[in-house]
């Protein structure tokens, strides 16, 4: 029987997003882009097919939001993905890194966290959350907890702008193996706000738990990053 191949139907809000993609070209970095109803009335479609077009160009990194406003977005940071510092690799691609402290937190391990660091229920873990910024944009939110009894002076010790691994590495501690869960999720309210994003915003969530070389969980870090403003690349082999 012979197989038949559909050609799929070009839907309209596609049509009128590459009519703002041509539009976005004539413009610059930071210019502001009409709003919905604008362009709803420029290319006489609903205000929801615009709405469609736009969700699609915020993912794709054409355009960011920035509070009401809706502006032409630069290109998109790209991260290597690796075990190590996001501040070291981000300097590594030759751009500025920076991180703003946002809480230190003395928590006390529960069933699902004490089974993830390789501690009993009870234990002291020690939290530290930062905002991640590349260039100066605001682009991921990092919450790391450690076995507050492997590192017993990082709070008073630490800079918190600069980078966590090296100050673990300082302790003696090497970094052998991580398991990382990468997957999309929008943020809530708070983690907007700290991101200058808006819950619209696309988020890409890895969850990472880091072992050292005798197979023992130094970390539990999840790392939130504006998926309108990061891509992560690695290289597998066989």
């Amino acid at each position: 029987m012979a197989s038949v191949v559909r050609e799929a139907r070009t839907l309209k809000h596609q049509v009128v997003r590459r009519q703002v993609e041509c539009l976005l070209d004539q413009l610059s970095v930071g210019d502001q882009v009409p709003s919905e109803r604008d362009l709803a009335t420029r290319f006489d479609v609903a205000r929801e097919t615009v709405r469609q077009a736009l969700r699609e160009l915020l993912v794709d990194g054409r355009i960011e939001r920035r509070g009401r406003s809706t502006v032409v977005a630069g290109p998109k940071i790209v991260q290597p993905l690796v075990i190590g510092s996001y501040t070291e690799a981000a300097l590594l691609e030759g751009r500025s890194a920076g991180r703003v402290l946002v809480a230190w937190t003395d928590l006390v391990a529960d069933d699902e966290l004490a089974c993830r660091l390789g501690l009993e229920p009870g234990d002291p873990v020690l939290e530290l959350e930062r905002v991640l910024l590349t260039d100066g944009v605001h682009v991921g939110l990092e919450r790391t907890r450690l076995p507050a009894h492997r590192f017993p002076e990082l709070r008073r010790t630490l800079d918190p702008s600069s980078s966590l691994y090296a100050a673990i590495r300082s302790y003696g501690i090497t970094f052998a193996r991580a398991v990382e869960r990468i997957e999309t999720t929008l943020p809530d309210a708070r983690e907007a706000a700290l991101l200058d994003a808006d819950t619209r915003t696309p988020m890409l969530l890895l969850e990472r738990i880091s072992y050292d070389e005798n197979d023992v969980p130094i970390e539990h870090r999840r790392s939130l990053y504006r998926g309108d403003r990061m891509s992560f690349v690695t290289t597998v082999t066989p």
